[in-house]
């Protein structure tokens, strides 16, 4: 697992600021996209892989209960 080791428990973490890192750099890669500069859409992908803040709003999503239609 990518991220620190220091994180006690799954309320400690501070989802504001994790959720805000992963919509700037989304909102980087859809800027990168509209200018069409590949180069750097595919290095900002690359970093949204190595994200920890991408890495903890994923697993919170699928772990998180939701109610279906």
């Amino acid at each position: 697992m990518n991220g620190p080791k220091d994180v006690a428990e799954w309320d400690d973490v501070a989802w504001r600021h994790h959720e805000d890192n992963a919509v700037r750099l989304r909102q980087r890669i859809f800027k990168a996209t509209r200018e069409e500069d590949w180069a750097l859409v595919r290095s900002l992908q690359k970093l949204m892989l190595r994200s920890w803040s991408n890495t903890l709003i994923s697993v919170r999503q699928v772990t998180q209960p939701r109610s279906t239609a």
